[in-house]
């Protein structure tokens, strides 16, 4: 297992952003949002002044999170088609091997009404990431979607091609009062690209760092090393996220104790 990072998580400034996961000996990161800008929305100098601090830093990129998919299902597709091309060529600059997207915006009555479309649209992307050798990465956020349930999640992974893979967040399945160990893992664990790692109390979205909540780390962690899991464990804390107004000196900190936690945990699985 390989430790990445959303670089915003530690620092709006890549440049910060990358001399902290140096000294935290991180060398993957994911691009969400950069220089205050989302990555989908880069102009082609943003992306590429981008792609030469990371790579002349060392660095590889271990996926790009775009919102794709956070659109309501009942959205015209073609703007989503759109910012999706986009994200390929921006996937292709940055040798990223997963796009992130998600399954839509739905009500229940309108997840069970549009489920086929939902599937057309995510099989749609999936061709065309195909083309370029990239793999998407579907992201179980909590509620609100077509698929965020474990069963759902397995259902659009059974449906849909080799490429379409899942990205496991624990997390949100305990938001909505699940237990992702014994409820969702075991269903998915076969198609987990990469996890996603922050923690919170069962019910809410109080996050917190690995190990501190109700989320079950170590348990989760041992199965997948016992499982030889060889993917990326991607920190994303979101600590202090409700908070518009957090300076860098209180992310950076933030983000420092959310590594300490996960490598407690990984310490703890290796003994």
């Amino acid at each position: 297992m390989k430790i990445s990072a959303c670089t915003d998580e530690a620092a709006n400034d890549l440049a910060i952003a990358l001399d902290v996961l140096e000294e935290q000996d991180i060398h993957y990161v994911d691009l969400r949002k950069v220089w205050n800008t989302n990555i989908v929305d880069f102009s082609d100098t943003q992306a590429r002044k981008a792609q030469e601090m990371i790579a002349g830093r060392g660095f590889e990129v271990s996926a790009l999170s775009p919102p794709i998919g956070k659109t309501s299902i009942r959205d015209d597709f073609a703007p989503e088609l759109a910012r999706f091309r986009r994200a390929i060529e921006l996937a292709t600059l940055f040798e990223a091997p997963y796009l992130r997207v998600f399954s839509f915006y739905a009500t229940e009555d309108e997840a069970r009404e549009y489920w086929p479309e939902a599937l057309d649209r995510l099989q749609q992307l999936s061709e065309m990431a195909d083309e370029h050798g990239i793999r998407l990465a579907h992201e179980n956020e909590e509620g609100g979607f077509c698929a965020w349930r474990p069963q759902e999640c397995l259902e659009l992974q059974q449906a849909l091609p080799d490429n379409f893979r899942y990205l496991f967040e624990p997390c949100s399945f305990a938001v909505m009062g699940y237990d992702a160990y014994t409820d969702a893992l075991p269903l998915l664990r076969e198609y987990i690209a990469y996890v996603h790692i922050r923690d919170t109390e069962r019910g809410t979205t109080r996050y917190t760092v690995a190990g501190e909540g109700d989320v079950g780390w170590p348990e989760i962690l041992a199965d997948l090393q016992a499982h030889e899991f060889k993917g990326f464990l991607t920190l994303e804390p979101h600590l202090g996220w409700a908070n518009k107004h957090q300076t860098d000196e209180i992310r950076i900190a933030n983000f420092k104790r959310s590594v300490g936690a996960l490598r407690k945990v990984l310490a703890t699985i290796d003994k």
